[in-house]
């Protein structure tokens, strides 16, 4: 899936979430994306590489270069889209600290979106450090600005009629302990 639509999908996630947690949407928004922080290794190096003048790879550089998936700069994407990881390492932490599972929640959101969108050599390895491929439908990762914007649209409107609803009523989309005060 897009950077945009898992940011997205995440602030709709933090709207959905208890009112207590403050800046809900925006730290749904963040845990969404978090687990393509590893991209900041891949995609410099991939792009440096490809001899693009801005050193980014873009989804050709990708598709002609499909040893990256083998190079050890794939291999911290390969760990943080690992539902193993978010089991084992991301909840603990979270569980751990004490913050809200709205960042596990979010977190995970990531991992399920791109089992879908990531096919062939790019699909996803849920069970990381186990080679269990998951061959997605279509490579979202790889789609053009019209269809990210498409995406990215339907998941904001999402997010704001569920916004409209939680205004629109006391107990509307409200949680337990919310809708009892």
């Amino acid at each position: 899936m897009d950077f945009l639509t898992h940011a997205l999908v995440g602030a709709l996630l933090g709207e959905l979430s208890p009112e207590r947690i403050k800046n809900r949407q925006a730290k749904g928004a963040l845990a969404a994306i978090s687990p393509d922080i590893a991209n900041l290794v891949a995609y410099p190096y991939l792009g440096i590489k490809s001899g693009n003048i801005i050193p980014y790879a873009y989804p050709r550089d990708f598709y002609a270069n499909p040893w990256i998936v083998d190079h050890w700069t794939w291999v911290p994407w390969e760990i943080t889209h690992s539902f193993l990881f978010w089991g084992l390492i991301v909840m603990p932490l979270l569980l751990y600290f004490k913050k809200p599972l709205l960042f596990g929640v979010a977190y995970a959101s990531h991992l399920l979106l791109d089992m879908p969108s990531h096919s062939g050599i790019w699909s996803t390895v849920p069970f990381y450090p186990f080679e269990y491929r998951f061959d997605g439908w279509f490579d979202a990762w790889a789609w053009g600005a019209q269809e990210i914007f498409i995406s990215a649209t339907t998941v904001f409107l999402l997010w704001r009629f569920a916004a409209a609803l939680k205004l629109s009523g006391p107990d509307l989309l409200a949680w337990p302990l919310e809708a009892e005060s």
